[in-house]
């Protein structure tokens, strides 16, 4: 795998070639030979006419293999989405306050609203360049609220800052209602909860939510799952549709799971491309900076005009997620990590608008002086 560029080396835009989709943190990378002619085979098997396993057992049977659990601490959904419905379902009733960080997956607030709670939030904290969480400020706000969920995402979405493991094991087992920790960008990440559950056990009010659409590259299949204590487990499937995991996304994912070599050599090169692309935007110097990440995103702040920044990016082709609102000041994005040469690309028209920033300024100050 050639290193990224670097600023000597960055040049103009490349022409127009096909859009480039780095907004909604997929995977780059197609299903390869294998585990696609896997599916061609298992796919002529199925019996499409039959209503699918209610309970998905032999699916939430590999799951727990997969972690070192019972099938009873797991439970699986039409996507991660599903699976945080129902905890709302679950376990919030209008009114009730809910404690998430601020800014978040958009999915957190919007349930919030549905379910008519209350949101309680903890502010991610933006200095030099760094982002963080203050487990202090966590504990004393599910101290002074008594929520009854609490929604951590690790990595955190859109910042891609961690939130320590210890710290949210003590979380799971000293709330008084259960801890939601997120984390469908896992894989990514040096280390979250859910590898340690085998050895050490379930905390007490974790349900660790995990999802097939990132590091899998399986986003069109829709397939979530959550691990917790039998007791959380039983109050999600007693709120779930009946049939809410299809045949075929049951079938496919049972046999992608057997592929986790593939899923781990693309998250090596893809927290590679990461760290380089993180490394490439703050050589450009010029007020851009792209903050260390643990997930498959990188979320980048510019001095430069919002307008110009979107325009030369909508020139190349490239599709970044823009953010509004966020408690931080200027302009900010979140970049999806793709392949190297999406990633060069990028860079390269970041480069670009500061060159034109730059020109148009000079001009100013000749005009001004003359």
């Amino acid at each position: 795998m050639r290193p990224m560029a670097t600023l000597s080396s960055i040049g103009s835009p490349s022409p127009l070639q096909g859009e480039i989709r780095l907004d909604a943190n997929e995977s780059p990378f197609a299903l390869p030979p294998g585990p696609r002619e896997a599916l061609r085979e298992l796919l002529a098997a199925q019996e499409f006419h039959r209503y699918p396993d209610p309970n998905a057992r032999e699916l939430r049977g590999a799951l727990a293999s997969r972690w070192g659990v019972a099938p009873e601490n797991v439970a699986v959904g039409n996507g991660a989405d599903e699976v945080l419905l129902n905890l709302f379902l679950a376990f919030v009733r209008p009114g009730d306050v809910v404690l998430r960080l601020d800014p978040c997956f958009s999915q957190y607030p919007r349930l919030c609203r549905l379910f008519g709670a209350t949101e309680r939030r903890v502010p991610v904290e933006w200095r030099e360049g760094r982002f963080s969480v203050s487990e202090e400020h966590i504990l004393d706000a599910v101290a002074a609220t008594s929520p009854k969920l609490v929604l951590l995402d690790t990595p955190h979405n859109p910042t891609g800052v961690t939130i320590g493991v210890e710290f949210l094991r003590k979380l799971g087992e000293i709330s008084p209602s259960p801890v939601v920790v997120d984390e469908a960008y896992g894989e990514f990440a040096t280390e979250t909860v859910l590898p340690g559950v085998a050895t050490r056990g379930i905390p007490r009010q974790a349900v660790l939510v995990r999802t097939l659409s990132k590091a899998w590259g399986l986003a069109g299949l829709r397939l979530g799952y959550a691990v917790a204590r039998p007791e959380i487990i039983e109050k999600i499937d007693a709120v779930r549709s009946p049939f809410n995991v299809g045949v075929w996304p049951q079938a496919a994912a049972k046999l992608l799971l057997s592929f986790d070599e593939w899923m781990e050599s693309r998250v090596l090169s893809l927290t590679y491309i990461r760290d380089r692309f993180v490394e490439a935007v703050n050589g450009l110097g010029k007020g851009w900076i792209a903050a260390p990440s643990e997930g498959n995103f990188v979320l980048v702040h510019t001095p430069q005009d919002k307008r110009l920044v979107q325009e030369a990016l909508h020139q190349a082709g490239i599709r970044v997620k823009f953010f509004d609102g966020l408690p931080w000041e200027g302009c900010w994005m979140r970049v999806t990590v793709g392949k190297e040469e999406d990633m060069r690309r990028v860079v390269e028209s970041f480069a670009g608008v500061s060159a034109a920033r730059e020109e148009g300024d000079e001009e100013i100050a000749a005009s001004a002086s003359a």
